[in-house]
């Protein structure tokens, strides 16, 4: 072991996050997300992104902290989005944002990621970063929106279900609503409460002016049987802030990227229903 406190390129006293189903993973000497070792409930770590995307995210959820308690708007967008807990360095050298841990109030938890939008590059993006996002998922352009990944607890086989980033970007349109319907197989109830939070996040969009999101993600989360037993709901929050972009008074009007996605989210699910 280094002085650095490394082993298999994870700082001491750390792990992967299991049930974590998109986005940068830890691995190939790349930092993906964290948890204290044998944690099972409480906090996980996200890696802080290069600039300007990390410090862009960072100061997303400060300045959600700071303003939720004067504007109602600000109070709004926090109840959707995990509990902040400031920032820290760990033993690889690396800063990590410090987040409540949504799946960890449930014993068995069904995880899934839908980056929402038809558009996921922002205003500041190069003509060649702009092509490789279109590239990256044509059919976005018509869903307003993909998934990134899932993983399903199983309870004939006490075992998940998994399905990469990689396997989700080679979904067709028909495939992206047999992924959907597969993923809340004999959950109606829990898709059903799903729908209307979402309705309610859909309110808050269809007026709020404030800010802009690229490349956000919905991550959709319920439990297992003994979670059902316990009463614990399921529950979908908003994630990955790295292009939010809070809009100056002059420039405030609707998100209508995130407002077509988010909306043909909620008519793909109620479709199932």
């Amino acid at each position: 072991m280094t002085d650095e406190g490394r082993m298999g390129g994870l700082p001491n006293g750390y792990e992967p996050v299991p049930h974590q189903v998109a986005g940068h993973m830890h691995k190939d000497g790349k930092a993906g997300m964290l948890r204290p070792c044998g944690e099972s409930g409480g906090k996980l770590l996200k890696p802080v992104q290069r600039p300007p995307k990390g410090q862009r995210e960072v100061d997303f959820y400060r300045f959600l902290n700071a303003k939720a308690s004067s504007m109602p708007v600000w109070k709004e967008f926090q109840k959707w989005t995990p509990h902040f807990n400031g920032v820290v360095e760990l033993s690889d050298k690396q800063q990590y944002i410090v987040l409540e841990d949504l799946a960890a109030r449930y014993d068995a938890p069904s995880v899934m990621d839908i980056k929402v939008g038809k558009q996921c590059w922002d205003k500041y993006a190069s003509e060649e970063k702009i092509r490789t996002e279109m590239a990256k998922y044509p059919p976005q352009a018509t869903l307003g929106f993909r998934i990134g990944g899932t993983r399903r607890y199983v309870e004939t086989t006490e075992a998940y279900e998994v399905k990469s980033k990689t396997e989700c970007l080679g979904l067709s349109s028909d495939g992206v609503f047999s992924t959907l319907k597969h993923f809340f197989r004999g959950h109606d109830d829990d898709l059903r409460e799903m729908v209307k939070q979402l309705r309610c996040l859909l309110q808050l969009f269809e007026s709020q002016t404030h800010v802009h999101f690229y490349s956000s993600s919905l991550l959709f989360l319920f439990g297992g049987p003994s979670d059902t037993v316990q009463h614990r709901r399921p529950c979908v929050h908003m994630i990955d802030f790295a292009h939010a972009y809070i809009l100056e008074e002059e420039e405030a009007c609707i998100d209508d990227n995130y407002l077509f996605g988010l909306r043909n989210v909620i008519d793909s699910l109620s479709m199932l229903l």
